[in-house]
């Protein structure tokens, strides 16, 4: 049988945050800084609290709009190609997202990051088994910093074909990345067959700017899959203990419902969860602890209560270089975030409480998707499996190396094939070079970037996203 999911709540606390959720949205309410957003809300029930836009969502609209939500979520390549479903029990891995630096493998330190990062990023990801989606890695510092996301996008769709994970707040930047979008798959519209997902935040507690919102209408009418990512953080924008902090998550990402719903009944929503815990001694957010893995666990329990798909991040950490602490981090952030029943999980090659990004970090990540996914299947058990007459063939003193049995299972999977792990006895090892996990990984890296990209966007299409990033840049008055 499969591996059983990880739960952390009862069907009691489920409903207790939910119920509390709601609570908080009709008697606490949420700011919401756009005029258009608010009388959304306003016009299907909900109330004016404050001058300040502070806007009450009464219960029975949350509830109406949550059973408008679709239970799966197609996504599709650049190509138009049906890339996989989330919500249909499968198990989905998304590489990046949105560092700022990228870690220089030969001087061990850190450096501001370029188009050409994201690139290599890209034709990495594009590469990696265990990778079905990309996400933005990287916020590159060598172009115009007001669209510094657009060059990253075109930098992915040019050696990518997989669906792309991008994060903007702002209405202009997403306006113009849906655009891309059209533009490399040839479409009038994205609604129904995107290679798109926007993320999209609160900024906690309780608080839509208008950046946000307002990018929230647009995606929503545009019909593209939105993810909703609060983020708030325990003891400072949210309470200090752990059901406190996803009430308030809980109700944020309700709210996001709300509007998307409103705008365009059916929009394909994504309950998105990247758990941020508290250091007080140091005044300092993290992501890798064991707190964080448990709302991992709990933030799946809730989208499913919802009939949503969920998103996590992982495998996370807040080591600054590839050392132990990131491999018991990044492990147990995977394990809680796939057995604990998410759809999708994101940030693949990242470490440095999310701020950093390594190629060889990527392709070791690749590796512990494949270990906890092979881990999550658990052992399937029949009569084909058990082989009791290939047994009584064999008989004993036998081997069963020639087998039919054997040669047939070889290659199903039954035992993982790994890249990066050593499987050698130590002479074995030593006679390959003595190579730790981390040197593999970069052998890896080099050989695919030698190779260059399999699939490169057509120079007519190329031309095209540039076209979109000049325009914006001009809408935008930077140059």
């Amino acid at each position: 049988m499969k591996l059983s999911r990880l739960e952390v709540l009862s069907p009691e606390e489920i409903n207790l945050i939910h119920q509390r959720s709601l609570d908080i949205l009709a008697e606490v309410g949420i700011l919401v800084e756009s005029e258009a957003a608010r009388e959304l809300v306003l016009s299907h029930g909900g109330k004016l609290k404050d001058k300040r836009g502070v806007v009450t969502v009464p219960p029975k609209l949350v509830e109406r709009c949550v059973k408008l939500l679709p239970r799966e979520v197609p996504l599709f390549d650049r190509e138009g190609n049906l890339a996989f479903t989330l919500g249909d029990g499968g198990m989905y891995c998304v590489s990046g997202h949105n560092a700022v630096f990228m870690l220089d493998t030969e001087r061990g330190e850190r450096r501001d990051s370029t188009v050409q990062d994201v690139e290599r990023f890209a034709v990495i990801s594009q590469e990696m088994s265990d990778i079905d989606m990309v996400g933005v890695p990287l916020m590159p510092q060598d172009v115009t910093p007001q669209t510094t996301l657009l060059h990253a996008i075109a930098a992915i769709f040019r050696n990518a074909t997989r669906p792309v994970f991008f994060s903007s707040e702002s209405e202009a930047i997403n306006r113009a990345v849906i655009e891309m979008g059209k533009a490399v798959m040839g479409k009038a519209t994205l609604q129904g067959s995107s290679c798109l997902v926007s993320q999209l935040s609160t900024t906690s507690p309780l608080y839509w700017e208008r950046g946000a919102v307002e990018a929230l209408l647009l995606v929503a009418r545009e019909g593209v899959p939105l993810d909703f990512l609060p983020q708030p953080i325990a003891g400072l924008t949210a309470p200090y203990t752990l059901a406190g902090l996803l009430a308030v998550h809980n109700a944020e990402v309700l709210s996001g419902v709300v509007l998307a719903q409103l705008v365009n009944p059916g929009t394909p929503v994504i309950y998105g969860a990247a758990w941020t815990t508290y250091e007080m001694k140091r005044a300092n957010v993290l992501i890798g602890r064991a707190e964080s893995s448990l709302l991992r666990i709990a933030g799946a329990q809730m989208a499913h209560f919802y009939g949503m798909p969920s998103h996590t991040t992982a495998p996370d950490t807040d080591a600054h270089l590839p050392d132990q602490q990131t491999a018991w981090e990044k492990m147990l952030s995977t394990v809680a975030g796939l057995i604990g029943g998410n759809d999708m999980v994101v940030n693949l090659g990242m470490f440095g409480t999310g701020m950093i990004v390594s190629l060889e970090q990527l392709v070791l990540d690749n590796e512990m998707y494949r270990i906890v996914k092979r881990f999550a299947r658990g052992i399937e058990v029949d009569e084909n499996h058990i082989a009791f007459e290939v047994i009584r063939s064999v008989g004993p003193r036998g081997e069963f190396l020639t087998s039919e049995h054997t040669l047939r299972f070889l290659r199903t999977g039954e035992h993982q094939e790994l890249w990066v792990s050593s499987g050698a006895n130590y002479e074995g090892w030593v006679n390959e070079g003595r190579k730790s996990v981390y040197e593999k990984a970069a052998d890896i890296v080099v050989k695919i970037l030698q190779r260059g990209p399999r699939f490169p966007l057509s120079e007519e299409k190329a031309r095209c996203l540039q076209e979109i990033i000049i325009e914006s840049e001009r809408r935008m008055g930077v140059h």
